[in-house]
This record gives C-alpha cells, structure tokens and sequence, in this order.
C-alpha cells in the first residue's frame, strides 16, 4: 500500500500501472512532514512539452490575436480588436442581400443556381442560401455556405482556388490576401466562393439605399435569369400549367373530387374535408317540398323531399309514400353532391328557394315549400340565403311601389275587391306573376312572415303600406322604373351614414380585400415551402415568452425569415384578420390550423382568401 512517507520531491510514484514525478509540495505538506522529521528538497521545474508550448502562446479576443493577453480573463485589446469592436457596435444587425447566379451546367444535371447573398455589415462575413422553387427535387439544406469572411483568390480569378485558412500544420497561416467586403457588391460583380464563381444580379431596397449612400451607385439594371419564381416549377408557371389544361369529363364512378385525385396527382390522396364548415353547421339541412316538373301529368302527383346539407354542400331526394297512387316512395338520389348545370359548380343550399326551377341529373323539378325551421334558419343566416334577406326584399318591393311603370300600386288597389283591407301570399303570389315583376315566391314568403303580426297569413294593406313607403311618399309617384330606383335607395342608405360611417365602412372594405390578396399570395408561397414555413414559425414560439404567436412575431417571422414579397399594407391588413382583438397571441398548434385553414374560427387563410369585395 501506499504511504504519506512515499512522497518525495524528485522522485516518482506509481498508481494503477501510471507512474508520476513528484516536482513540489505545498506548504501545509512540507509543514507537516518536517514535524515527523522529513524535510523535503527543493521545488523542481515541471518539464515542458510542444503541447504545452502550444497552449501557452498569447490567446486570441474575437478572432484576432491580443498583445498581452496570456487567459481568457486578463486581456488588452489590440488596435485590430477596437477596430473590430467599434464596427460590431456601429453595423449590428445591419445586413445587406443580393441575389446571384452560379452556372454549375458543366455538372451532371446541373443548371444555373440561383442563391440569396447575405453580407452581414457587423464583422465583414458572408452567408449563402440556396433558393429553391418548389418541387424542384433538390434537398432544401439550411445554409449553402456558413457565415464567414471570404478571401479572394491568391492567384486571381483564373487560378484554381486556394482556402488559405486552411493547412494540416499549426505553423503561421498566410492571411495577407485580402477579403470580399461590401465594395464589391454591385449588380455584375462575381464573387468567388471556394472556387464557385457567382455573378450577383439583383438586390433588395435596403442594399439600393447603402450602395447609394456609401459609393454613389444609383444605376440599376438587375440581371434577367432564370430564377427559382420563373422555373418550370415555380408556383406561377404550374398555375399557368394548370390552368392550360383542362380535365376530363367525370365519368360517374364515385365523387368528380376524388376522380380528380387520379388526375392530379401520380399518387391519389382522398379529398380533404373542410372542418371548418363541418364545426360550424354540423348535420344542418334545409328542406324543400318539390315536384317534377317535366309535364307529365303522371308526375305530376309525385312528391319529393329535397334535402340540402350545409356541412359539405350535399343534397339528397327522397319521395314520401302515398297511399293508393300506385307509386312507390323511397330514396330518389342518394346524398352526394350534384352538379348545377347553370353554374357549372356543386349545388348548394343557396341555390334553392320557393319558386324555383332547377334540373338535377337532367331530372326538372319545381320548389313548392319548406317548412318552418328552414325559413328561420335561412331568415337567421340571411348574408348567405338574399331571398330571406327582409332588408334586401323590402327595398327591393318599395321601389316597385313607388314606380308607376311597374303597375304594382294600382294592382293591390283592384286586388282587395272585397275590400277586407287585407291581402294572402296567393293574391300577392299571383300579382307579382301577372305583372312579371322579379320578385320570387321566397321573396313574397320573407315579407309576410315579416308583417304577419297575427300568424293567419294575411297582412293589412294599410299597414303594410305605411311601413313600406318613405316617409311623406305616395305610391306610384315615381315615373322612373322600379330597377333604377332600387339603386337609388341603396344609394341613399349610403348618403345617411355620417362621415364617420363611410369611412368605417370603406376601410372596412378595403382592408378585407387587401387581407384577401395578402392571404392568397401567403399560400402561395406556404403550399411551396410548407416544411420551412412551420419550421420558422416553430422557432418563434419557442423563443416566446409564453409559447404563442402574436401579430409582432407574424410580422417579424414573414419579413425577416420568410422575406416574402408582401406589402406593408398587406401584411397589416392580414395581421388584423389573423389576430383580431381578442385573439391577439394563439398557440401554435391554433396557428397552424389557421394557416392550414382546418381550424374552428372564421378567421383561416382560406376564409380570407375568399372573401375579396
């Protein structure tokens, strides 16, 4: 075993086969050995070796070699270094970006690559980026070039390059050559990256403005190429692409949605439901009592029930037994969605109302009805069914009243022969028809629900057209005809707001639309790089404070990361929509299904993308 009295200055020691030279001791070890009566010799110098000569020599501040400094914690900063510093302080985050071409056609399957340049203004050092169209089959790799400075060739742009940072030895690195700095940042310029020669051909604004102000270049004539926005895969040349042909008829084998899937794509994906309607209307119908309408008195007699389904646009047909008619009631089309052959688009619950003729599957067929909760429900959500719509109705009625070329007055005059004061949906029904006057059967229904006070069908003619007419009009005054007084009042709708209103209301209008294009460009370019638009945004979250995204990290995220071609005008009015007061930080997983237009809001880019005025 081993003993305190083995310790000895000059000598060695042994552990577990490693053998150690005992070179001092400090002084409570002396002290304490020379009270049991062992003095020790002297201290020994250690021995030297080129790996610590190595680490003894002066250290380094920021890249640069410091005069004094032998630790990290007793540094004197050289001349090179305050330089540096003062340059950090004066350009931090001040970053110029061109854009350059580099021809690599010589390679197998190579093209002419577009890249986006940054010069980062603080230290002198470049970064390179790749930019990639979408589906171009090239792996979108973080950074093509890391950041740092970039020394010009040794032997001049025709040699072959050389890194002289680089040697297999730790002897002196030749670093005299000097580095590409902002001055060779012009339009034309080529800038040799490791032996890749690039050609800069455009940059951003904020590079226009430096170049102007530092060395006077105001000309700009940017470089056509063949850039990732104007590849065969950009997405503008596959909308053009997809717009140019045109696909085959449906061949009645399942949904025209999912025939399209085997059309589009090598690989068919199933169709995706949109959640948001589904979320919203749920199993919401609105039914209809309808005839065929083919001229056959047989069948004539034939009831159906149509059934129009809110949540994804579907109808279905279903014919009541009746007894003794010698027909036999069940199920005449199945729930799926049908074509409109006037609009060229699926059916939907707006296309229908009372009074209407529609063909579905060449079968004619006339509205007859529908029962109360679907005129509540149409009543109650009148911005998307106008024939319930009381206000659009009624302004509509009262410039027929007041035209004296639509023979309306005169007609309710005659029709109340039996001078009852009151008037049924019949008479009204069979007025409008003899005069020819566009107003349908739903119309006629709104405004009697409207001014039935009683529940009996009938309305008081006084009554109704007292609060009908304008305030100090009379009925048929008006020698114009009905369609241009109709504008005229909404016209004067308009005039009764106040100043303020207007201006709301303009505002309004033009924000919405601007969030529409604002919302249509961000797909766009998210259906392109979806993968790095999550990734960004991700990245966003996590540095937040409470892990949600706000409309100052949206910003921040599209301008600064993203660089998307988005106007300041464009990116508030879609940061209003996306965040609205009371919605202003959301989680990402909320945020993604917003972008991905599946969430339970109203406010999903696809909804605002829709709704252009």
């Amino acid at each position: 075993s081993i003993t305190f009295d083995m310790f000895a200055v000059g000598e060695t020691i042994t552990f577990y086969g490693r053998t150690y030279y005992i070179t001092d001791a400090d002084l409570f070890t002396r002290e304490f050995l020379a009270s049991i009566g062992v003095n020790l010799a002297p201290a020994i110098d250690t021995p030297t070796d080129a790996h610590t000569t190595l680490r003894s020599r002066p250290a380094k501040i920021g890249g640069l070699p410091s005069i004094t400094a032998t630790t990290s914690s007793h540094v004197k900063l050289s001349s090179a270094q305050i330089k540096a510093s003062q340059q950090f302080f004066a350009n931090d985050r001040n970053v110029l970006r061109v854009t350059a071409t580099w021809d690599d056609t010589k390679a197998l399957y190579g093209a002419v690559r577009t890249f986006a340049v940054y010069y980062f203004l603080a230290d002198d050092t470049f970064e390179v980026v790749e930019k990639l169209g979408a589906n171009s089959g090239t792996d979108p790799f973080p950074s093509f070039i890391r950041r740092q400075k970039v020394f010009k060739p040794k032997y001049g742009q025709t040699k072959k390059f050389e890194n002289m940072t680089a040697t297999l030895t730790f002897a002196g690195k030749d670093l005299s050559n000097p580095i590409y700095s902002d001055a060779d940042l012009y339009i034309g310029s080529q800038i040799n990256f490791f032996g890749r020669e690039m050609t800069i051909v455009d940059y951003d604004q904020h590079t226009r403005d430096y170049l102007r102000e530092k060395f006077g270049i105001t000309e700009y004539n940017p470089i056509a190429t063949n850039s990732p926005s104007s590849s065969p895969t950009s997405p503008e040349r596959l909308k053009q692409l997809k717009a140019a042909r045109q696909p085959p008829p449906h061949n009645g084998f399942g949904t025209e949605e999912d025939s399209l899937g085997s059309w589009n794509r090598l690989e068919p994906k199933a169709p995706k439901p949109d959640l948001t309607k589904y979320n919203k209307h749920g199993n919401n119908a609105v039914k209809f009592s309808i005839r065929s309408d083919n001229g056959s008195a047989v069948d004539e007699v034939r009831r159906f029930v149509l059934s129009a389904y809110l949540a994804d646009d579907t109808i279905a047909i279903f014919e009541p037994v009746q007894r003794n008619s010698g027909i036999v009631g069940g199920k005449f089309l199945q729930r799926q969605k049908v074509k409109n052959p006037i609009t060229g688009k699926n059916f939907v619950a707006a296309d229908f109302h009372v009074g209407c003729r529609t063909v579905v599957n060449n079968f004619p067929f006339i509205v007859l009805a529908t029962d109360e909760r679907s005129l509540s429900y149409m009543e109650q959500n009148s911005s998307e069914f106008p024939q319930s719509n009381i206000n659009t109705v009624a302004h509509k009625l009262q410039a027929m009243l007041l035209s004296s070329k639509s023979g309306l007055a005169e007609a309710f005059h005659n029709a109340d022969a039996k001078a009852s004061g009151s008037i049924d949906f019949n008479e009204f029904k069979t007025i409008i028809a003899n005069l020819r006057l566009d107003l349908s059967e739903q119309e006629i229904l709104t405004l009697l629900r409207y001014f039935d006070r009683n529940g009996d069908s009938y309305i008081s003619y006084d009554e109704f057209i007292y609060r009908m007419m304008p305030e100090g009009s009379e009925i048929g005054s008006d020698n114009r005809d009905w369609q241009t007084i109709h504008k005229g009042i909404a016209n004067e709708e308009y005039d009764k707001l106040d100043t303020k209103d207007k201006v709301a209301l303009q505002k309004a209008k033009v924000e919405t639309t601007t969030a529409a294009y604002a919302a249509r460009a961000f797909l766009e370019q998210y259906n392109a790089r979806r993968t790095l638009f999550l990734q960004e945004f991700k990245f966003i979250c996590d540095y937040s404070h409470d892990e949600k995204i706000s409309e100052k990290e949206f910003r921040q995220c599209v301008t600064e990361k993203l660089k998307l071609d988005l106007s300041a005008v464009q990116l508030d009015a879609l940061s209003a929509k996306l965040f609205p007061p009371g919605n202003r930080r959301v989680t990402y997983d909320e945020f993604v299904r917003l972008i991905n237009s599946n969430s339970t809001r109203d406010n999903t880019l696809l909804a605002l993308r829709d709704k252009r005025l």
